[in-house]
């Protein structure tokens, strides 16, 4: 049986959420959410696979993305990722009618155990205002963190592919952003690809704790990180998939009172982002039939995290897309090559417009 690439359903899911989610508003004119609307059928349907191919492998020509890497040179490092990303959002927002509103936002971090000089991190914002003068203040962000590394996290010069880990996540992004660009939408989305994720989410928690200081309406946080595959270690191929996680109540300093009302009452399944998560798998299987998206009901995976974590940890709902098998011999690994066994987050190793039999 032939097979659609693994990340055009998983990447047109995420956008029938989103778009979903955008478009409700309270006004009396809200759209019928429980049919199928065309504006999202048509957004699924401009996706491109050799698009996201495209973004991937120009990623993976950087050499590195390491945090600390070059920022100066115009080919390698993680200085010349940015700019590239940036001017690209700015070259399709441009064509679909100069709405989309694209930006450095950054920041110096200091030493760390992960940052062992004083860096700055740079995120690219990429802004799709809303419409509705009632909504266009409800803010989406979709997020990708375009950084990457080696097995040892300092190494700041090696070559890092991060194919999958994650230039999946950061193309995933900028297909969207580009795609929905063509279309307006009540609420107001954010496309962000964040940097230093792998240094301890620090590009997204820069960003979220600035959301938290404007006091933002921000309605949830999606993030893209390890996207790409569909082939687990063993070789099994399952590109019917993905996995959403989705905490219960979120571990904040201060629970809020609803937070707390829940606790009291048993209704931890009925967190913001437990409810966000229905909504997206409902959307989400409505306009991508065949695809299951598998609500997992924790944080993360065990003892790893991702952008979405800083969100949570200041209150706002959010959730994690992930494969939903991942090759660790692809993933935070040296490229070297061990008798047959290949290692290193390569772009081969993600799926793009491919089938099988």
């Amino acid at each position: 049986m032939a097979s659609v690439p693994f990340t055009k359903p998983l990447l047109a899911t995420l956008i029938a959420a989103a778009a979903g989610a955008c478009a409700a508003a309270s006004a009396p004119a809200s759209p019928d959410l429980a049919r199928r609307q065309a504006q999202v059928d048509k957004i699924v349907g401009d996706i491109s696979p050799q698009r996201i191919e495209a973004h991937v492998r120009k990623l993976v020509g950087f050499k590195t993305r390491h945090t600390m890497s070059d920022t100066v040179s115009e080919t390698v490092g993680i200085g010349a990722a940015r700019r590239w990303i940036k001017a690209e959002l700015e070259r399709c927002g441009a064509a679909a009618g100069g709405r989309l509103q694209v930006s450095f936002d950054s920041h110096v971090a200091p030493v760390s155990a992960r940052i062992s000089r004083p860096t700055e991190i740079v995120n690219v914002v990429a802004t799709l205002p809303g419409t509705q003068a009632a909504s266009k203040d409800r803010i989406y962000v979709v997020s990708g963190h375009y950084d990457s590394r080696n097995t040892d996290v300092m190494d700041a010069s090696g070559d890092a592919p991060g194919a999958n880990d994650d230039a999946s996540g950061t193309a995933a992004v900028m297909e969207m952003a580009c795609v929905m660009a063509r279309h307006q939408f009540d609420a107001t989305i954010v496309f962000m690809a964040v940097a230093a994720e792998e240094q301890g989410l620090l590009g997204a928690a820069h960003w979220a704790e600035q959301a938290r200081l404007k006091n933002l309406n921000l309605q949830g946080m999606f993030t893209n990180d390890i996207i790409g595959s569909s082939r687990a270690e063993d070789g099994r191929v399952d590109d019917r998939q993905v996995r959403l996680f989705a905490e219960s109540i979120p571990a904040t300093k201060e629970n809020s009172e609803s937070n707390r009302a829940l606790l009291a009452t048993g209704g931890e399944n009925d967190s913001t982002s437990r409810q966000l998560a229905r909504h997206v798998k409902e959307v989400g299987e409505r306009y991508v039939p065949g695809f299951t998206v598998n609500v997992i009901q924790r944080r993360d995976r065990y003892l790893r995290g991702g952008d979405h974590m800083p969100f949570l940890e200041r209150g706002y709902p959010a959730l994690r897309f992930t494969e939903p098998n991942e090759d660790f011999a692809h993933q935070h690994q040296n490229v070297r090559k061990e008798g047959t066994m290949q290692y290193g987050d390569l772009p081969e190793f993600n799926d793009y417009n491919t089938s099988r039999a």
